[in-house]
């Protein structure tokens, strides 16, 4: 494939790319705490920079492309899946935000005070294009088989900004109640547009001719369901007025997962059958960011029953992000050879 044939084709989507990397360096910090262990914490750092340098080479191919195909503009702000996917780019920051306070808390006032701001400009970002997703999908003509499971993807970004709310806080010097209502707010937004965007997409998958290159995106439900389960349990530790017992997180936290598991399972089936026997594409990278989520919701779920003495919940959840965890690994080593096949 010729440079200019792949700058053309270097849409919004392509950051999966650089998200499922940053995603599976937030994953292995938290197992590297979890189990105390100096390989997994040296292995999450190498893939925060490898993230950061594909976001950086993918940013710039990105706007470049805008320039030397201007027409592109027009095709990309009116192509739901495009929209959709234009989310992923201050998501992508926001998890860079995120893996690099976990790795390389700083002291440094200035530092703490651009991480609290990508935060804000980040969160506002996102707000935006989910607001114009709505907007076209209420006024577009939407051809057969557009509405796809990608326009779940601003709600899994709302609501991700619980992962860097929750970082930034501990800095000091953080107007903490406004990162709260921000996190409930993800979470509200990003619950009903699961329900709304998420039904319609079923609906349109059941009715319009499936076929094995949609089938990664069947997997990003899994995503929306678990950054839930963490805002949820997130929620539970909140201090004044934002807290909810324990109890009724536990409660809602074990419902959606246990919906999360489902779907995790029927997506895995879906791909054995599907995802193998596809052209080669960037498409099988929206596994990474949902499989990542779904690992830590469930080791996040976990650590509550582990506390609370509740044995035989903590293995389940616990062995099932583990498992998650190695797909997660496999699935990236996959599409990079997918991808490299792809564009040569």
């Amino acid at each position: 494939m010729t440079f200019k044939k792949t700058l053309y084709i270097t849409g919004s989507e392509w950051f999966a790319i650089a998200l499922g990397t940053l995603a599976v360096s937030v994953l292995l910090n938290r197992m590297a705490d979890f189990f105390h262990s100096n390989a997994l914490y040296n292995t999450g750092i190498f893939f925060l920079f490898l993230g950061m340098v594909l976001f950086l080479i993918l940013f710039a191919l990105w706007t470049a492309r805008t320039f030397v195909f201007p027409n592109v503009i027009l095709e990309d702000w009116n192509n739901l899946n495009r929209i959709s996917f234009s989310t992923v780019v201050p998501l992508s920051m926001m998890i860079m935000n995120v893996s690099y306070i976990s790795y390389y808390p700083s002291k440094i006032i200035s530092l703490r005070y651009l991480s609290y701001y990508n935060y804000i400009f980040d969160f506002i970002a996102i707000l935006l294009l989910s607001f114009y997703l709505g907007y076209k999908m209420y006024t577009k003509n939407i051809e057969k088989g557009e509405l796809t499971y990608a326009e779940l993807i601003p709600p899994v970004a709302l609501s991700s900004t619980v992962f860097l709310g929750k970082r930034i806080i501990p800095l000091g010097g953080i107007n903490a109640d406004l990162v709260y209502f921000m996190i409930l707010m993800g979470f509200g937004i990003a619950l009903f547009l699961f329900l709304f965007i998420g039904i319609m997409a079923f609906t349109s998958h059941i009715r319009d001719i499936k076929s094995s290159e949609s089938s990664p995106v069947l997997v990003l439900p899994v995503g929306v369901s678990s950054i839930l389960v963490i805002n949820i349990i997130t929620l539970s530790q909140l201090p004044g007025i934002f807290k909810i017992p324990l109890t009724v997180a536990l409660f809602a936290s074990v419902s959606l997962w246990s919906f999360e598991l489902w779907n995790f399972i029927v997506a895995m089936l879906v791909s054995i059958k599907k995802v193998f026997h596809a052209k080669p594409g960037i498409s099988i990278w929206a596994y990474t960011f949902p499989l990542a989520v779904f690992s830590i919701s469930s080791l996040k779920l976990s650590f509550v029953f582990k506390s609370n003495n509740y044995i035989y919940p903590y293995n389940i959840t616990f062995y099932t992000g583990i498992i998650a965890m190695v797909i997660l690994i496999i699935a990236w080593i996959y599409a990079v050879v997918i991808t490299l096949i792809f564009i040569k």
